[in-house]
This record gives structure tokens, sequence and C-alpha cells, in this order.
């Protein structure tokens, strides 16, 4: 089915026919990738489900996602933003529907892995229409607006889903969301235009994949990626999951108090995407480039987490919210990528880099469940504070390594020098 148009939308056409559907999209994907947090006891409950396995069960979204990423590249770039998201978000829509009905934990991981399958191009795909319609000084702003939309999707799957909880099962809650994700699929599909010449290639499939060779053999793209990818992670394992057994087994507090801090951290990240979006478009006549503005954020978000790391509660909510704002300056890393490659490489850039993440984020929010479950539980089912100190540290370790790699001088710049 395609959607072809004669006169390219401009200004609020644009904003209503292709920003607001794609980030429609975004928002289901941000919804289910936090969901897990807040239905997280009652997994537990109903299915005796433990650490390790829900770390699994939360992770295999993320692994699944990341197993679509090097095609998803080449698809976008050959067949356009508008026809892959729009068949994908309906596998999503099919795993919402199993998670649903699922009584069995094998049942659960292969609903799960088909979510994050399906919303795989949710991100990827509005980030490549919006290189396509929008000017390039203008798709740092845009790329964080999507981004927001995003972080609202984050905000519904807290306070709101525990609210839902006490009316409705969890199973309901799936069941809707499987519905929703039908409806916004056929949103993309009817209302976003068809760019003339934007999916065409003369390009054979196989050589769009070793296109990918081009961007790996790139030392900016490792610069940019290398940190992206594991500070990303650090914020998407604990937003998604372990900020939530965090608060219940450091900081003491009941599922209702953390559904609010949860709350608290996905507002931080609304509020940063905006803030760092308005902020690099504001000094994109500067030198001040986007790049800057992230290495900054990051370097804020590192020193963060020590806090969280000493196990410190006093100004929890203002820690928390800073924790979603800082980590809100990962989402420039995307224009910076843009940026450096060029248009047709656009889809295969920002996915390599993409896979990158959430092969990071499955290893370390299966990796977190196994330290923290090394340590010895607590009395009344919990863990020590000491258990998610070490959690903290490793993951601390780990985005200074990459911070160091993203400020070392480049080979140009010491042979200017």
């Amino acid at each position: 089915m395609s959607n072809p148009v004669k006169t390219p939308p401009k200004g609020i056409r644009l904003i209503l026919l292709v920003f607001l559907p794609f980030g429609c999209g975004y928002y289901i994907s941000y919804l289910f990738r936090t969901v897990n947090a807040i239905i997280s006891e009652n997994l537990t409950t109903e299915l005796g489900i433990g650490p390790a396995d829900l770390g699994l069960l939360t992770s295999i979204y993320l692994i699944a996602f990341a197993s679509s990423q090097f095609p998803l590249g080449v698809a976008l770039d050959r067949y356009g933003p508008r026809r892959v998201n729009a068949f994908l978000l309906l596998v999503a829509a099919a795993g919402a529907a199993l998670f649903a009905i699922a009584e069995s934990f094998t049942l659960l991981l292969v609903a799960r892995a088909l979510i994050g399958f399906g919303v795989s191009a949710a991100l990827m795909g509005a980030f490549k229409a919006n290189a396509l319609w929008f000017p390039p000084d203008r798709i740092p702003l845009m790329n964080n607006l999507i981004g927001a939309c995003g972080a609202v999707g984050a905000i519904s799957a807290t306070r709101p889903i525990e609210i839902l909880l006490h009316v409705a099962d969890w199973r309901d809650i799936f069941a809707g969301l499987a519905v929703l994700t039908v409806i916004v699929s056929l949103l993309i599909l009817v209302l976003v235009p068809e760019k003339p010449g934007s999916a065409q290639t003369d390009e054979s499939f196989g050589a769009q994949l070793r296109g990918y060779g081009l961007v790996a053999r790139d030392p900016y793209f490792w610069r940019i990626a290398l940190l992206f990818a594991m500070s990303h992670t650090a914020f998407l394992i604990y937003q998604t999951l372990w900020a939530d057994p965090w608060l219940r087994d450091v900081a003491g507090f009941d599922q209702t108090e953390r559904a609010n801090y949860l709350f608290i951290i996905q507002l931080g990240f609304l509020a940063g995407l905006l803030l760092t979006g308005f902020l690099a478009d504001w000094l994109r006549r500067t030198r001040v480039q986007p790049v800057h503005v992230f290495g900054g954020g990051m370097m804020m978000l590192i020193g963060l987490q020590v806090l969280l790391a000493f196990g410190v509660t006093t100004g929890l909510a203002a820690i928390w919210f800073l924790f979603g704002l800082l980590a809100s300056a990962t989402f420039l890393a995307y224009s910076a990528q843009t940026k450096h490659f060029p248009a047709t490489l656009t889809g295969r850039s920002i996915t390599a880099m993409n896979f990158m993440v959430f092969v990071f984020a499955f290893i370390c929010q299966w990796g977190i469940g196994g330290v923290i479950e090394a340590f010895p539980a607590n009395p009344d089912g919990g863990y020590t504070k000491t258990a998610h100190a070490w959690a903290l540290a490793i993951m601390i370790a780990l985005q200074v390594l990459c911070y160091l790699n993203f400020i070392r001088p480049s080979r140009k710049a010491r042979a200017d020098g």
C-alpha cells in the first residue's frame, strides 16, 4: 500500500502527517519497554519469577530489538520508514496479545521477544523520517521531540499503570496495549506520505549490508557510539527495571512510593529531552555543537550515579529526576552521527549505534540480576545495599572507560598538534 504525495507537507501539516504518527509509535515502544518495572512484583507473585529470570524476561526484549538493527537499517534506507514501521508494529501487537494470555515463563519470553522485535523500528524509523523531511540543522530538536514522545510513554508506564493495576489485571493491560498498537500501525500507514525517491536505491541488499563496513571503519562512530551505548544502557536498565528494587531495598519504599519515584525519573527524562533539544537548536549557529552537549551531560550522569552507589537517600527525588534529565542528552548522539555520515547511510549509521546499546543493555540488565543475586538476600525477600552498590559500581566503571575513549584526541587532532 503506497501513500504518494504530490505536494510535500510543510509547517503544521508536516507535524501532523509525519511527526505525530511516528511520535505515537515511539510512545508505544517506550511504554512497552518500561512497563515491566511496575508489573515486576505481580509477575514474581503470580508466576514465581526470581531476580535473574526477571532480568532475562525484561532483557529478551532488548536482544530481540538488537537482533533486528542491521537488517532494519538496510530496510529503512531501502523501503522507507513508513512501511517498515507500520508492519513491525503489527508484530509488536501480536507479542502483546500473547503476553496477555501466556501461562508459562517460556511463552512470556517469546511474547516479550516479539514485542521487542516489533517496536525495533519505532525510534530509528522516526529518526529516518526526520532526516528525510526536516532541515538538517533542525534534526537535533526534532529527534529530541520524538524522544519526548517516548518519555511520555515511559511516564504512562509508571503511576498510571500502577493505578490501573488496582482495577485491572496486568493481562488486561497488555490486551489493551495490543489493540492500541494496531491502531498506531494503521495511523502510520494511512497518514504518513511517501517522499518521492526516498526509498529507492540501485544497490543490492548485500551491497547495502556491506555499507555497515563504512560505518564500522570510521573512528568518529566509535567515539560517539561506545559512550552513548554504555551511558544509555545505565539509564535504560534502571529506568526499565532495577530502579524499582533499588528504591525498595535501599530507600525502603512500598510499591506506590516506588511508582511515584519511577514517575519522577520519566518526568526528568521528558524535561531533559525538551531542554537539551531546544538548547542544541539554540546553539546550532555557535561553535557549541550537539556532541559537546552530549559529552557534558554524560560526565554529569556518571557523577550522579556515584551518589546512588553510595546509597544516598537525602534529596532522593532530585537525584532521580536529574538521573532522567541528564540521561536525555544521550539522544544528541543520534544527530551527531546523522550529521557526520552522508544521507545514504543515515539508517545504517544510527541502527548500528542502536544495535550496540541494546546488546549492552541485554548483557547488563541480565548481569545485574546475577550480581545482586550473588549476595545474600534480606529476610524480607529484598537484597542488600551492598549488592546494589556493587552493581552500580560496575556500571560506573564501564562508563568511565567509554568516556575516556570519547575525550581522547583523534589521530587528526594529534597530527595537527
